[in-house]
């Protein structure tokens, strides 16, 4: 069971590259293969530090305190995602002047402004700036889910290698679907940590 709810977890990080690839793939930005490890790799070694500090923050508390916290915090942040997702979809606007952390917000919440330059294509900066987008979610997701008692070191290699998948599946699709299912899959990520979380707490 626990594995179920890991590989769920992998998925539910990887949607949301799954979202940005949909979102590149119908206006046609290129996603070059470094620029696409660039993204992977550095959702990848984010998780794996919250892993190791959620971990860590477990083993000094009670066993049942930490996996009730780490399953609040799932929630919290399931939640937090969905709004997120429904902001993108009403369009509301939202401006950031923050140097040098206002583009990897503005990019968090809206992926295609990752291409900066408007050149059609992610380059390896740009990419940088969306991979630590996406490594927000998965820091804060990974240290709740390990403080919650469900640590693997398999997660990492789930969310990297399921990030590579889904970004190009994404990719693929956008070139062939419409912004509906685009805006659709964004509700997921934050649907499916919500249901994690209440998992730990049952």
């Amino acid at each position: 069971m626990e594995l179920v709810a890991l590989l769920v977890f992998g998925v539910a990080l990887s949607l949301d590259g799954f979202a940005a690839g949909l979102a590149y793939g119908l206006r046609r930005i290129q996603m070059p293969f470094l620029s696409l490890m660039i993204i992977c790799l550095t959702s990848g070694i984010a998780i794996s530090i919250s892993l190791g500090l959620g971990f860590a923050a477990a083993q000094v508390m009670a066993p049942e305190a930490a996996q009730v916290i780490g399953g609040i915090l799932l929630i919290f942040l399931g939640v937090w995602i969905l709004n997120q997702a429904l902001r993108r979809i009403t369009r509301r606007p939202l401006c950031i002047r923050i140097p040098p952390f206002g583009m990897v917000i503005q990019v968090l919440f809206e992926p295609l402004d990752a291409d900066m330059d408007q050149s059609g294509a992610i380059c390896s900066r740009e990419a940088l700036i969306l991979g630590i987008a996406l490594a927000l979610d998965a820091f804060a997701a990974g240290f709740a889910i390990a403080l919650s008692g469900l640590y693997s070191i398999f997660v990492p290699l789930f969310v990297t290698v399921g990030l590579f998948l889904l970004i190009n599946l994404g990719i693929l699709l956008g070139q062939r679907t419409s912004d509906v299912l685009s805006e659709k899959v964004n509700l997921l990520p934050g649907c499916l940590l919500i249901m994690l979380g209440m998992f730990r707490l049952i």
